[in-house]
């Protein structure tokens, strides 16, 4: 799927194999090697090949490029085309990954059962790639993508294509139900990303869902609460984020 900056234009997939490489791998060569990577939602690939794990396993439903020729070329990689949810009920607990990626399906519900699963077989000193966290618009955390594009045409009369889908509630429901993790959020030199890992002394304030709502009720995560509560997003510059990560597992 086409991938978007901050400000709702379209990224090539050359550049989004650049930014979004660039930052896993930066953070891969922090790691105690050989170290272990999984992508949920592959897609072409491009990112999923730029990354020099030693280890790496990929998954999505329908690869878009030749798996066969694939498998000859990365020796080191695993192929599997199937769900994500199919995909996690065959892994055991004990099978730790040091970095995973989750840019699969763009809901914030299948997002967040990957994201809880991906803390299974995630180890103390793992990090989690959380991507299209940030909306651009209104109509970009729409979660059906090709509604969200028809609205922001006959609204605005701009045809952009930018979509994220309501991932951006995930950051919420980890404040709320994970409060051991910490997390901040990529805002520059690329499409923004969450980095998430385990800590002693999270960085963020917990936040209760329930305790504010009275009962747990994501339709009123809109995108009006998103815009008020921004700061919570724990947002940096990539150097930032990178730099505060690398130092974390250490």
């Amino acid at each position: 799927m086409t991938d978007f900056n901050s400000q709702g234009l379209p990224i090539s997939s050359e550049s989004l194999s650049h930014f979004s490489s660039r930052r896993i791998n930066t953070l891969l060569d922090a790691m105690e090697a050989p170290a272990r990577y999984l992508e949920i939602g592959v897609e072409t690939g491009f990112t999923f090949f730029a990354v020099s794990a030693a280890f790496k396993t990929a998954v999505d439903p329908e690869f878009l490029f030749d798996v066969p020729a694939a498998k000859a070329e990365n020796s080191n990689s695993e192929f599997h085309q199937i769900t994500s949810d199919e995909f996690f009920a065959t892994r055991h607990s004990e099978e730790n990954f040091d970095l995973v990626f989750l840019d699969g399906l763009h809901t914030w519900d299948q997002t967040y059962r990957d994201f809880c699963n991906t803390l299974l077989v995630t180890g103390s000193n793992s990090v989690i790639v959380l991507d299209d966290i940030f909306p651009s618009d209104v109509f970009s955390c729409n979660r059906d993508q090709v509604e969200g594009m028809m609205m922001r045409q006959f609204m605005t009369g701009d045809a952009s294509n930018a979509w994220h889908g309501d991932t951006y509630k995930i950051i919420p429901l980890i404040q709320t139900f994970h409060p051991t993790l910490s997390y901040c959020t990529i805002i520059s030199d690329g499409n923004p990303q969450s980095l998430v890992w385990r800590s002693k002394h999270p960085l963020m304030p917990p936040m209760n869902l329930i305790k504010e709502q009275g009962s747990l009720n994501m339709s009123s995560l809109d995108y009006l609460w998103f815009l008020r509560n921004q700061q919570s997003y724990n947002l940096m510059t990539e150097a930032e984020a990178l730099a505060l990560v690398t130092e974390a597992l250490h």
